[in-house]
């Protein structure tokens, strides 16, 4: 029989107040979402988890999460972050988003998202479905890459 490894494992508030030892993995049980120490991170460094997290009502996103609309509704980027941290978004092709009712990503209050065009807005909107958008941490703020 295999030994058992365990995780450090607990609730997102507790998480943020630790620091995760270098290598030493961490799971949020409230978002499901892994983590792996630095030995200096609050909190730990996310892992790109390949499991979407199931948006189906106003949500803060998890750092290093995937998340797939499921309707229409919003996601709430996280206020701070490690820098270049990222987290997905996906919009479902049953969510039933258009145009003028799109799934929205919101910034932080405060806060834009910007492109590698230089445009910034505090949402950025969701209408077609399939197509996997990577928001990253940079210098303080949500950066998209399309």
């Amino acid at each position: 029989m295999g030994r058992r490894i365990q995780f450090r494992r607990g609730p997102e508030a507790t998480r943020l107040q630790t620091v995760l030892g270098n290598g030493e993995p961490g799971f949020s049980t409230d978002t499901k979402q892994l983590y792996v120490g630095d030995g200096e991170t609050l909190g730990g460094v996310p892992v790109l988890m390949s499991k979407f997290i199931e948006v189906a009502a106003p949500s803060v996103a998890a750092c290093g999460a995937r998340h797939l609309f499921q309707a229409v509704t919003t996601l709430q980027l996280p206020d701070e972050a490690q820098n270049g941290t990222t987290l997905s978004v996906m919009l479902s092709p049953h969510a039933g988003a258009t145009q003028e009712l799109p799934a929205r990503v919101l910034a932080p209050v405060s806060k834009t998202i910007s492109d590698d065009e230089g445009n910034a807005d505090t949402e950025y909107h969701m209408t077609i479905s399939g197509i996997e958008r990577i928001f990253i941490f940079i210098d303080g703020g949500w950066q998209i890459w399309r």
